[in-house]
């Protein structure tokens, strides 16, 4: 989260307890960035104006720039993205909705839709504890043999050991590796597949300052050793990537971030390959 300039938050004005907006003031103070809370109302009233300016003052008592908006453009979603590219903010946090049940094809929960279409990373926030000094974990896919999620995984882990900087937190680093049947073929080489993912795990954490104690290599689909993984290490954030799928690949396959924020109870954030995402120096030069 280093070098972001201006957070855009998402708040609801009916609600009495502002978790996503605390989490964002935390983020503002913490890297000395504006904030931008957006109101998305399709129905605006009086009442719903005076809590945000009220909501405006508070924030400027602690000291952050805050600017506020109350609009509504056809979606949620739509609302967000366009407020977003108008600001030209760098994050978006937003409190994390629960939707019942599996969506058909034809219907696809807000979060999913806006981790998909957001060019910047995505914070879903589901609890209102400090990050400071906090345990924050870092998911990627380690087959050294998978070139197509590389470039994510760097994104991940830069974005994850910025956070981390900013918090003095310990960042821990995940991935999942094949089945025990699988794990034990030789590839001609005399390592098996769990050797192979934990060497290419040892070079990211080389890389991006992570203790060799705090890499975790485990056999077993990502969706379920992950959000074992967050709750076993009382981690309260948890640093993903998704590679946006739209239409029937993503309805087929689904993508790893999707899967798990119904499984976990830590926040979340989101990111895209760096290719997908707009470049931050591009954005801050503006």
């Amino acid at each position: 989260m280093r070098g972001v300039a201006k957070v855009l938050v998402v708040i609801d004005t009916r609600k009495e307890k502002q978790i996503a907006l605390n989490r964002a003031i935390e983020i503002a103070r913490a890297t000395e960035s504006e904030l931008h809370v957006l109101s998305a109302n399709p129905k605006p009233s009086e009442a719903s104006r005076e809590k945000l300016e009220a909501l405006s003052s508070e924030i400027r008592d602690q000291g952050v720039k805050v600017f506020t908006q109350e609009k509504w453009s056809n979606s949620l979603v739509d609302t967000v993205i366009h407020a977003r590219q108008m600001e030209r903010c760098h994050l978006v946090v937003k409190d994390y909705k629960p939707e019942g049940g599996l969506l058909s094809a034809f219907s696809t929960p807000n979060d999913w839709n806006l981790l998909r279409q957001c060019r910047v990373p995505v914070l879903l926030v589901r609890h209102d504890r400090s990050y400071q000094s906090s345990h924050m974990l870092a998911a990627v896919n380690g087959d050294p043999d998978d070139t197509h999620h590389h470039q994510l995984n760097q994104a991940i882990l830069q974005n994850a050991r910025l956070t981390a900087d900013v918090y003095g937190a310990t960042l821990h680093l995940a991935t999942a590796h094949p089945t025990t049947m699988l794990a034990i073929q030789d590839h001609g080489d005399g390592a098996t597949d769990k050797d192979r993912y934990l060497k290419h795990c040892q070079e990211y954490a080389h890389n991006y300052g992570i203790r060799p104690k705090d890499i975790h290599v485990r056999p077993g689909p990502a969706e379920s050793l992950i959000p074992e993984l967050g709750r076993e290490l009382q981690a309260d954030l948890l640093i993903v990537g998704t590679q946006a799928r739209t239409g029937l690949p993503a309805v087929a396959l689904g993508n790893t971030a999707e899967q798990l924020i119904s499984d976990i109870d830590t926040d979340l954030l989101v990111v895209q390959p760096r290719h997908h995402m707009i470049p931050l120096e591009r954005e801050l030069e503006r």
